[in-house]
């Protein structure tokens, strides 16, 4: 029996369909994904902001199209995660205007809500790219269109559409050359094509099948040259009355490129490539409430997809404090926190670096907050890591401190084909840092996953980190202590040194008077050098970078110690420390790496 209408139960039923097929294929599109950065995550994100909407709408799924289809358009734009998903966000929007008051759909009614959808598709772009998914998603439209005029049987039509998309798909190399050249297909307009797919396979089955893989094997690289032009694919949902969307993309070209603007005229996902985030979420603010902020380091990911490295990722949070040539060269992995000074948000050392950080204290008023990363967020990290390593271990801040062990274990727990192992460390700062430096050298020996693991549990109990205060005020501003026991310490002279363990942060020692506090910290710590075991020292420091580069001269001369690493106090616990804090890690190394 021919299908002459659909209604909005359909709907979402052959979309989850489609979307599933999608999800299955993510490892591939990653893989073939060269176009426009070859950062090796469309397949990510676009399962990512397909697997959005299924979340987003299950329980808002009804028989009226249009209330089904403006549920997933906005699903969509709230999940919405790179330059093919926010094409496609758009592109639901579009078919959720074009449906108009309808409450089921014919396939001419159908066929004239696609042509509003590509014509969506394609405004969300400043320049619209031809050899992309817009030339599938256009293919696909116009011969729905076309056949709509002659036919009103919505599965032989859909099934000769979908042969006019692959037609297209396959067209795309030579449209665009760097497609041509690393011999596959546009990942996004392949993405699209799967959807359609699953789509058709559902309708003539009503089964939701497995997907077999073609054109390559998913465990081979795709020839590719790294693009630089711009570091971080950034984005961000805008929420105000008459967003003029026009204008925001005229205004957004002079900050970077490959621009996706997607939504209406009272909620918009911002999708653009280039090397000042904050900017983006600044200009944005202006047009309304901001939320949803997201910054991927696409020279990272490029090098993931690109060059050889070892099977098992390393990833931390970043309160793990660290210099960036040492993040580079262990091949360390970072997914940000975020800070905010009342209602401005920041991605803590993406869209706010530590000058930044410490220029902000000082002249805002507003002492600033820290949220963990969402589970989405690490969902994310894992999904792609799970395109190009065979396992991960996922470094963190304990529990007693922040969510950020519980998001990241949460979010491990949903990809369980990709053995991650989620640590607490009972450290922060460049004691984490030290840990993840530990962790990176014994994968870079070959040792398996779980003699990796063993060595970070040792590592982790070798690993103590020491904070000095300048002052109480900041720990005492983010209600870490109490008004009452800062009166005390200062009427006592006091300073407290702090560490971190399981159960959060604990006094394990104390210098006395108010002058040098610096260097008395110094000294107690010097006594706490091991002498008959080979260690490595970390040392972080806010805005006393002269104390702390000469004790750095000192310990690399005089302490025998394996390693001297000088780095900075991050935002994420510059909050809480203060100007003028010490962090310092000192960690043994009798792990059983080097036996």
């Amino acid at each position: 029996m021919a299908i002459e209408y659909i209604d909005g139960i359909r709907l979402y039923r052959t979309l989850t369909a489609g979307l599933r097929r999608v999800v299955s294929r993510q490892d591939y599109l990653n893989k073939i994904n060269v176009f426009p950065v070859p950062d090796g995550d469309t397949g990510t994100n676009m399962a990512f902001t397909l697997t959005s909407i299924e979340e987003g709408i299950q329980d808002n799924i009804y028989s009226d199209i249009h209330q089904t289809s403006m549920a997933i358009a906005d699903s969509a734009l709230d999940g919405a995660r790179g330059n093919s998903g926010a094409i496609l966000a758009q592109f639901f929007v579009g078919f959720a205007d074009g449906i108009s008051d309808n409450k089921t759909l014919n396939l001419t009614q159908f066929a004239k809500a696609m042509m509003v959808a590509q014509k969506y598709a394609y405004d969300a772009l400043v320049k619209p790219k031809e050899g992309t998914i817009l030339s599938v998603i256009k293919a696909w439209c116009l011969k729905i269109n076309e056949l709509a005029k002659t036919s009103n049987n919505f599965q032989d039509s859909m099934r000769k559409a979908l042969d006019m998309a692959q037609i297209a798909l396959d067209h795309t190399p030579d449209q665009l050359s760097v497609l041509a050249k690393a011999g596959v297909v546009d990942a996004g307009a392949q993405g699209f094509v799967d959807m359609l797919s699953g789509i058709q396979d559902y309708i003539d089955s009503g089964e939701v099948t497995q997907v077999k893989l073609s054109v390559l094997d998913i465990s081979q690289n795709v020839a590719s040259e790294t693009n630089e032009k711009y570091r971080y694919c950034t984005e961000c949902i805008v929420v105000g009355k008459d967003i003029q969307r026009r204008t925001l993309q005229e205004q957004l070209s002079s900050i970077g490129d490959s621009i996706v603007l997607a939504g209406m005229k009272s909620k918009a996902k911002i999708h653009i490539h280039t090397d000042y985030p904050q900017k983006v979420f600044d200009l944005c603010k202006s047009y309304g409430q901001i939320s949803g902020e997201k910054t991927d380091d696409m020279i990272k990911q490029q090098k993931d997809t690109q060059s050889n490295h070892e099977a098992i990722a390393v990833i931390v949070d970043s309160t793990c404090d660290l210099p960036e040539d040492l993040f580079e060269l262990y091949n360390i992995h970072m997914v940000p926190a975020r800070l905010n000074f009342g209602d401005t948000h920041y991605v803590d050392k993406v869209s706010l670096n530590t000058d930044e950080f410490w220029e902000e204290i000082a002249s805002n008023p507003i002492h600033p907050n820290t949220s963990q990363p969402s589970p989405g967020t690490f969902r994310r990290q894992y999904q792609f890591l799970y395109s190009h390593y065979e396992s991960a271990i996922s470094i963190h801040v304990p529990q007693s401190l922040s969510g950020t062990f519980q998001s990241a274990l949460t979010a491990s727990k949903s990809i369980k084909e990709f053995p991650i192992h989620v640590v607490d460390t009972a450290n922060g700062s460049v004691g984490n840092g030290l840990i993840a430096i530990r962790t990176a050298e014994a994968i870079e020996a070959k040792k398996s996953f779980d003699q990796v693991k063993k060595i970070v549990e040792k590592t982790i109990e070798n690993t103590k980190i020491y904070i000095g205060l300048e002052t109480l005020d900041s720990v005492v501003k983010g209600g870490r202590v109490s008004p009452t026991v800062k009166k005390i310490v200062n009427l006592l002279r006091i300073n407290p040194i702090l560490t971190i363990t399981k159960d959060g942060i604990k006094t394990i020692g104390k210098t006395f008077g108010h002058k040098n506090k610096a260097e008395k910290f110094i000294r107690f710590l010097e006594k706490q050098l091991p002498i008959d075991k080979p260690f490595r020292i970390a040392i972080a420091n806010a805005k006393v970078g002269d104390i702390a580069k000469k004790w750095e001269k000192e310990l690399m001369n005089n302490s025998g110690a394996d390693k001297v690493i000088l780095t900075e106090i991050g935002p994420a616990l510059g909050v809480h420390s203060g100007r003028g804090a010490l962090a310092v890690a000192i960690q043994t190394l009798d792990d059983g790496l080097n036996t």
